[in-house]
């Protein structure tokens, strides 16, 4: 008896499922028939996530196979998002009001550091941030129905408890979990040495918890080149950095002095105050003269590893390996000679607080030693901390080739974040690792190069025989049309820095980025700490133009059960999709904060790859300035969803015939 797709068994059908490359063809084949279509429903939109997304990090939804239908929807949206360099900002800054221009004075020039949170279950987002001696917060609860999202905001001020600006800034911050494990807490660490964990809670916000204490800690005399005799310190060191680290049964932070490492357990109970388990002093063992220091730590590994970032010494990037007695070793990060050769980089500066652990796959265990880090240089470095490694790599700005990035954010390893000092301009690199999920996959097939044409003087674009093209992908013989082909190429898919200097205030024109935080891998914004503000990125297509309602059809195709749709753009009400700039910032008269869009300027920055050429003299890119007009191109809608990039950089030029 002849057999059909639907009469495999389970484990069979979920292989096929995984390997489908976009959303519109689970979508087709769960059309198809009943066994299907329940298979697809229970299990299809799961194992899609899982198969498309392997590096990100994914919770399991609370609502089940809806759930999973629902992060599929908002993940195939984002990263049609990121491809398409859809991105809005809006600047959150202080709000001088009458009478306090001292205040506004005080404030500008903090330099924020910056966390941000999002829980799936309560779909809530916390982001908070230390303002000075000040710590302010915004939650905002993301809505499923038709209602615009709640948003409060919240702020401890720091002379409420004593704290002066300048000597007692906040310096580190974290969100953990709070000691009963029903909500969220605030670790911060100052500028003075104090590291407290504080609440949350809006009735309570900024009340302090649990104090946590230093370990008695010494100061050596070395004038003759001994230890000699040590006295108690009476002053705590500054806290450069937190990093908390949620083990299966404790979790552990990592706090980092200039001279030492402190490990703490996070409490569970109600205790006032904590004592360190570890104090690792890395003066005698780490430290080659009195000029260096310690600027950052990040754990590794499952905990028993700790990266640090270090100042004024030969290898700035060591690691602290930990016995479970307590006994740990430090060592210099090994050093690829062949990555040294094939890139032309040395081991100068680091920069402290780029410190990034990448995990290659979210579901693998034991941890990771591969650790991103920028340079002084110019560099962003991946690589793994004790042994070579094929992930090795190099990453630089092809047109700003020596621009600094103190702070990085990756998303897995699809792209990463960084920001510097030299303006308030975000650069998004691709790892350039083999990709499982990209949205032009839905898109119909055209025999034609990807448009517009990348404006870049470094990379060649790839070589086509022209008779070889296909107007059809062919997917019995596995090959693709042309537009689908080359869209796949680096060629086409340029990393890209967003200029937002101009847009801000005047008094903001000297801003750098100090910090980078977001909710989580699948939320559909992040932030940026800028000199005396905050600017929210979020990942929204320009306009309400029918552009961007065509630019994914692989999702459209899915939600709309249609195999090719030319109608809206996904659903805003979706827990895990952007909330409107207008919704997104709504300062509070208590918190002091006013909300404005930017306009960001974009330029296209090449591949990526760090390379001996670098440094050589090139034509300087095209920036493309954002347009609040429409795209007058209705004779060529069917091609607006194929543009590479995003509605508020469409021209219609782009549309002609090619040549």
């Amino acid at each position: 008896m002849s057999q059909t797709l639907a009469d495999l068994p389970d484990d069979v059908l979920l292989l096929v499922l995984a390997s489908l490359e976009s959303a519109r063809d689970l979508s087709a084949l769960a059309l198809s028939c009943h066994r299907l279509n329940h298979l697809v429903a229970t299990e299809g939109w799961r194992v899609f996530v899982r198969s498309r997304f392997p590096s990100l990090v994914v919770p399991i939804p609370s609502s089940g196979s809806a759930g999973w239908r629902n992060l599929a929807e908002s993940l195939t949206w984002q990263s049609r998002c990121w491809d398409k360099r859809a991105l809005q900002f809006n600047a959150l800054l202080p709000r001088p009001g009458p009478g306090r221009e001292h205040q506004r004075r005080r404030e500008a020039p903090f330099q924020p550091v910056i966390d941000a949170h999002y829980d799936p279950e309560t779909q809530q987002e916390i982001v908070v941030w230390g303002a000075g001696e000040n710590i302010v917060a915004r939650y905002r609860d993301r809505k499923v129905s038709d209602q615009a999202a709640k948003t409060s905001w919240y702020r401890s001020d720091g002379k409420d408890h004593g704290f002066t600006a300048g000597y007692d800034d906040v310096r580190a911050i974290s969100i953990v979990k709070d000691r009963h494990q029903s909500g969220r807490a605030i670790l911060a660490g100052r500028d003075n040495g104090e590291l407290a964990l504080l609440s949350a809670e809006p009735d309570r916000f900024g009340e302090r918890l649990t104090q946590f204490r230093p370990a008695p800690a010494v100061e050596h005399d070395s004038r003759n080149g001994s230890p000699g005799q040590s006295r108690t310190q009476d002053r705590q060191e500054t806290i450069n950095s937190l990093d908390v680290l949620y083990t299966g049964s404790q979790s552990l932070i990592a706090a980092a002095t200039k001279t030492s490492v402190m490990v703490y357990k996070l409490p569970e109970d109600d205790a006032s105050e904590a004592a360190p388990l570890a104090t690792l002093d890395l003066r005698r063992k780490v430290f080659e003269s009195k000029a260096t220091q310690l600027c950052h730590a990040k754990w590794m590994g499952q905990g028993e590893v700790v990266a640090l970032a270090l100042k004024g010494c030969k290898d700035p990037l060591r690691y602290l390996s930990i016995s479970p007695s307590g006994e740990w070793t430090q060592q210099a990060a090994f050093k690829n000679l062949e990555i040294e050769n094939q890139f032309n980089i040395g081991y100068g500066n680091i920069c402290p607080s780029s410190l990034q652990p990448v995990q290659p796959h979210a579901g693998s265990k034991g941890g990771t030693n591969l650790l991103l880090s920028a340079w002084r240089d110019g560099t962003c470095r991946l690589q793994d901390l004790r042994t070579s490694s094929p992930f090795d790599a190099v990453y630089q700005d092809n047109v700003d080739p020596w621009a600094d990035m103190e702070t990085l954010m990756t998303y897995g390893t699809e792209r990463f974040i960084g920001g510097g000092m030299n303006g308030a301009a975000i650069k998004i690199f691709d790892f350039r690792w083999t990709k499982d999920y990209y949205h032009t996959t839905g898109l119909p097939c055209m025999d034609r190069v990807p448009f517009s044409q990348p404006p870049q003087p470094f990379l060649k674009a790839p070589q086509i025989d022209r008779s070889a093209g296909r107007a059809r992908c062919n997917h019995l013989l596995v090959l693709r049309c042309r537009w689908h082909d080359l869209s796949r190429h680096i060629y086409y898919r340029p990393n890209v820095t967003f200029f937002l200097t101009k847009a801000l205030p005047h008094r903001y024109s000297s801003s750098g980025i100090w910090s980078l935080a977001k909710p989580s891998d699948i939320s559909p914004n992040f932030y940026i700490g800028i000199t005396g503000g905050i600017i929210e990125a979020s990942l929204e297509p320009f306009g309400d133009d029918k552009a961007s309602g065509m630019m994914n059809n692989d999702l459209n195709s899915v939600f709309n059960g249609l195999h090719i749709s030319s109608g809206v753009a996904p659903s805003a009400n979706t827990a895990y999709t952007s909330v409107s700039s207008s919704e997104s910032a709504r300062a509070s008269e208590y918190a002091g904060y006013d909300s404005r869009p930017l306009g960001a300027s974009m330029m296209e920055t090449g591949d990526g790859y760090a390379f001996r050429q670098n440094d050589r003299a090139i034509r300087f890119p095209y920036l493309w300035q954002p347009r609040a007009r429409e795209v007058k191109v209705d004779s060529c809608d069917p091609l607006m969803s194929h543009h590479r990039l995003d509605s508020q950089y469409q021209f219609p030029e782009d549309y002609l015939p090619e040549v």
